[in-house]
């Protein structure tokens, strides 16, 4: 008779601690307790199967304990996936928003370039005006190639066949639409000695910046 009482007591034992176990199986993190109280139900339930007569509740017991440690993966599978999810996507947007920055602050100029803006850049005239005076022009034109609108910075030089640099200019192009193009002129003001050198420059993009 004791020993029946003490296995009764062990089944009851079990039962309520695998109905906590599951019931803690759905709060992920802190379901790791679930797992613990789990083991203990099922050994209460298997030693109650082997010592009582009466079967139905060590059973029951040890299917709740097998349904926690199923739940309790399944919950802390999914907040994994959750944290995973938005750490990834928090990570993306941190990136986006360095990438933003470098490409305002002029130190993704490469990148600017090749998916932001296209940039053609003309031939240097000058036209000889009289008494010393020039009308220089470097035809500059500049195409939004994203799809909303953009503002853009251009810093343009000449350089000599020697890689020297004759002179620098500077294009802005604001608001630009998407897809939208607009002409600009650079080296209109520039140095009448220069002028001879400027007609046989290289002029070149050193620095892009949108924003």
């Amino acid at each position: 008779m004791e020993e029946k009482k003490k296995s009764s007591g062990l089944a009851v034992a079990g039962l309520v601690l695998s109905i906590i176990a599951i019931v803690f199986a759905m709060i992920p993190i802190i379901n790791v307790i679930s797992y613990f109280l789990a083991i203990l139900a099922i050994i209460f339930g298997i030693v109650t199967l082997i010592r009582d007569s009466k079967k139905a509740m060590s059973i029951i017991v040890i299917i709740l304990s097998i349904c926690t440690f199923a739940v309790a993966t399944n919950m802390n599978k999914k907040a994994v996936d959750v944290i995973s999810k938005s750490a990834n996507e928090t990570s993306k947007e941190l990136n986006k928003i360095s990438s933003d920055l470098n490409k305002s602050l002029g130190n993704a100029t490469e990148d600017v370039l090749k998916n932001d803006v296209e940039v053609n850049l003309g031939t240097f005239e000058a036209k000889n005006l009289g008494y010393g005076m020039y009308d220089t022009k470097l035809e500059v034109t500049v195409k939004n190639k994203l799809n909303e609108k953009k503002s853009f910075s251009l810093h343009i030089e000449a350089i000599n066949k020697n890689g020297e640099r004759i002179a620098e200019d500077y294009v802005s192009a604001n608001d630009l639409g998407g897809g939208q193009s607009q002409k600009f002129k650079a080296f209109s003001l520039v140095d009448k000695d220069k002028v001879k050198e400027l007609k046989n420059a290289e002029f070149k993009i050193i620095e892009a910046s949108v924003f």
